[in-house]
C-alpha cells in the first residue's frame, strides 16, 4: 500500500518541487523539465544579490564547490568559509536552504573548495486510496560538492568541481545523481573569463521507471572590476547557460563598494521556461569588517518565487 502512495505522490510532490524551487512546470511540461534542481541554486547570498550572477568572481570564491573552481587560484583572499540561509517563497510553496562553504588556496597555484547543502521543500498532506489522510511530509534535497582548481599559467586556471545531489520525494521514491563542472578562467587585471560545462552527471530515473535529464549545460561568465578614486570600486558580472535540453538563461549583475567595506548591489536573471529558474530581479547589500561579512539579497519581480530571502555570513583572510 505504501509503495503504491509513493507512486501516486511522485509526480505531485514533483510538481511541487520545481514550482517551490525552480519555477514552476506544468504537468505537461514535467516530461521536459530538470530532475535535481538543487544543481543549479545560487547559494551565495553576494552573487544572490546581483541575479544569481558570479561564475567569474574573484571575490565570492565561496561556494565554488557548487559552481567554478577556476576562479579561486586569483581570488583575492587565501581562504574563505560562509553559512548561507535562503527562505524560498515565502509568500507561495515556501521551502528553505542551508549552505556550508569554503575555499583555500595551498601556494600560489593550487586551489580546493568543499561545500553542502540540505534543502526542506513544502508540506505536504498524504492520503491513501480510500481518501484517508495518513500524515504528512516534505520533500529533502542535499547536495555535496569537492572542487580542485590549478592556475598553470600566470593569467590561466582550470577547474573541476565533483558533486553529488540526492532528493527525497516520498517514502520509497527518491532521486540521486552524481555531476562535474569543468572550466578555464581567464584573469587579467579587472577583467575576468570563464567558460565550461556544469553539472554534466547522469540521468535519473522515477519510481515508474521515467527518465529525466539534470540540469547540464554549456556555461560561460564575465567580469569587470574597477577602482577609483581610492575608496569606490565597481563589479560588473554576466553569466549565461544553455542547458542541454533547450533552455536558456543569463544574469548580469552590478555591485559597489566603499572602502572595501560597504556594498550595494542589483541584478536581473533571465530564464526560458526549460531553465531551473525563471525571470526576476535582485537587490542585495552586505558588510565586511575585520575579515566577517554579512550579506543580505532579495528577490523580487515573479509572482512564484517572489520575495525570497538570502542570507549569508562568512569569514575570509
Amino acid at each position: 500500500m505504501r509503495k503504491i502512495e509513493s507512486r501516486l505522490m511522485l509526480l505531485a510532490v514533483c510538481l511541487l518541487t520545481f514550482g517551490a524551487g525552480a519555477g514552476a512546470q506544468t504537468s505537461n511540461e514535467f516530461s521536459g523539465s530538470l530532475a535535481l534542481p538543487s544543481l543549479g541554486i545560487c547559494r551565495d547570498a553576494a552573487a544572490a544579490g546581483m541575479g544569481f550572477a558570479g561564475r567569474a568572481s574573484t571575490s565570492a570564491t565561496t561556494y565554488s564547490a557548487f559552481s567554478n573552481s577556476a576562479m579561486i587560484p586569483f581570488a583575492d583572499r587565501d581562504l574563505s568559509a560562509g553559512l548561507s540561509f535562503q527562505g524560498w517563497a515565502p509568500g507561495g510553496e515556501k521551502s528553505t536552504n542551508i549552505a556550508l562553504g569554503s575555499a583555500f588556496t595551498l601556494g600560489d597555484r593550487f586551489a580546493i573548495s568543499v561545500g553542502a547543502a540540505l534543502q526542506n521543500g513544502a508540506e505536504y498532506e498524504i492520503y491513501d486510496q480510500t481518501g484517508t489522510l495518513r500524515g504528512t511530509d516534505r520533500t529533502r534535497d542535499m547536495l555535496f560538492g569537492l572542487g580542485f582548481g590549478y592556475r598553470f599559467l600566470d593569467n590561466l586556471s582550470a577547474g573541476v568541481n565533483l558533486k553529488y545531489a540526492g532528493q527525497t520525494l516520498a517514502e520509497d521514491a527518491s532521486l540521486s545523481a552524481f555531476a562535474a563542472d569543468v572550466f578555464l578562467a581567464y584573469c587579467s587585471g579587472g577583467l575576468s573569463v570563464t567558460a565550461g560545462v556544469s553539472s554534466v552527471g547522469t540521468s535519473v530515473s522515477s519510481a515508474s521507471g521515467d527518465s529525466f535529464s539534470i540540469p547540464s549545460s554549456a556555461a560561460v561568465g564575465l567580469g569587470y572590476d574597477l577602482d577609483f578614486a581610492g575608496k569606490h570600486g565597481v563589479n560588473f558580472l554576466l553569466d549565461a547557460d544553455y542547458y542541454f535540453n533547450g533552455g536558456m538563461a543569463a544574469a548580469l549583475g552590478a555591485e559597489y563598494s566603499f572602502n572595501d567595506m560597504i556594498f550595494a548591489r542589483a541584478g536581473y536573471h533571465y530564464g526560458t521556461s526549460k531553465a531551473i529558474l525563471p525571470s526576476f530581479v535582485t537587490v542585495g547589500l552586505g558588510a565586511r569588517f575585520v575579515g566577517i561579512d554579512i550579506n543580505f539579497a532579495y528577490l523580487t519581480g515573479n509572482d512564484l518565487i517572489g520575495n525570497t530571502l538570502t542570507v549569508g555570513l562568512g569569514y575570509s583572510f
